[in-house]
């Protein structure tokens, strides 16, 4: 009796052992969480829309941390859109299991955009006078940029984000001569 307990158990730890190993080295490709980001996207602005591709989930068990990566979403606002080259993001495990603010850090690499077109689609948020000044000044001109920022426990943004990024051909005119 004794001796099949013991095989038991030592079977079931080889297949969590196995299982932990394909998580973490592997990951997991799905898009059964697309609905559910989409819809906490809907419940922060009505008239936001995501549009995910496939989503990648990879286990870090000595960090007690879930990495979730995307590639190639798109954001649309009012028939404005912006393509994002990659969206990547930590889950803390504790935090998840707890039910609180899970994110850890936050990473977003933009694809080439026009910056008329990126000043647009953050006009459609919050259409303020420097905006719509920072519109009409630019010409025309592409950004490429690369966000990472980071979560304190409460889920609020720490001050140690950074934005890095270039602009290409930008053409900038203050008066119209």
């Amino acid at each position: 009796m004794k001796r099949i307990i013991y095989r038991s158990l030592i079977f079931i730890f080889f297949l969590i052992s196995i299982f932990v190993i394909y998580l973490s080295t592997i990951g997991i490709e799905t898009n059964r969480f697309n609905n559910q980001i989409e819809n906490i996207i809907k419940d922060y602005d009505e008239d936001l829309n995501i549009e995910l591709k496939k989503i990648k989930i990879v286990l870090d068990p000595l960090n007690l941390e879930i990495n979730v990566k995307t590639i190639g979403p798109k954001l649309q606002s009012k028939k404005k859109a912006i393509e994002i080259e990659r969206v990547q993001t930590q889950i803390a495990i504790n935090s998840l299991i707890n039910n609180n603010f899970s994110l850890k850090s936050l990473e977003i690499s933009t694809k080439s955009l026009e910056i008329k077109n990126l000043i647009s689609f953050v006009r459609s948020f919050k259409n303020t006078p420097e905006l719509y000044l920072l519109e009409k000044i630019f010409k025309r001109g592409h950004l490429v940029s690369d966000i990472n920022i980071e979560f304190d426990k409460e889920g609020k943004i720490t001050e140690n984000y950074k934005v890095k990024g270039f602009i290409k051909n930008a053409k900038i005119s203050l008066l119209k001569k």
